[in-house]
């Protein structure tokens, strides 16, 4: 009895050692995929999401991913203007500490190199942001712009959210 209990005791043990050295083999990765760091957010555009709002037809989406690593800002996007004699004027980034969904801020970051079309596509990378604004505009205080000649106060607008 005393050898088959033996036995069986030795078992888990040896059991329980291949398992602890096995877990203790893997790799814990405490520093994480700079990929994983970065955060993205899919914007929409439209005249109802403007301060005041507006009744474009216009649209437009894209993608807009800040890098911690960098501080800075990739994005891409498209945009249609409600009208198609329109011409496409102006397009930033505008943020502010008590920035909201319900209000306009202040330009942050101009775009530039856009087409004056009534619609087109855009992408680039950002300037390096400052601490201030990687905070507010992880808190969704940031939005994207286009303004028309139809509609110069700013035509479609895309709030940032994470």
């Amino acid at each position: 009895m005393k050898t088959k209990s033996f036995a069986r005791i030795s078992k888990a043990i040896a059991v329980a050692v291949i398992l602890f050295v096995s877990f203790s083999a893997c790799k814990k990765n405490k520093d994480k995929d700079p990929v994983d760091l970065k955060k993205k957010a899919h914007v929409m555009f439209s005249g109802a999401q403007e301060v005041p709002a507006n009744t474009s037809t216009g649209t437009g989406m894209g993608d807009v991913v800040f890098n911690p690593d960098t501080k800075t800002i990739t994005y891409s996007f498209t945009w249609q203007l409600g009208s198609t004699v329109a011409t496409t004027t102006n397009m930033h980034f505008h943020g502010a500490e008590d920035g909201s969904d319900t209000k306009s801020s202040v330009v942050v970051i101009g775009i530039t190199g856009f087409t004056t079309a009534s619609s087109g596509s855009m992408s680039g990378e950002t300037r390096v942001l400052t601490d201030a604004e990687i905070s507010q505009l992880l808190a969704g205080k940031w939005y994207l712009n286009v303004h028309s000649s139809t509609i110069p106060g700013g035509e479609l607008r895309g709030n940032i959210k994470f």
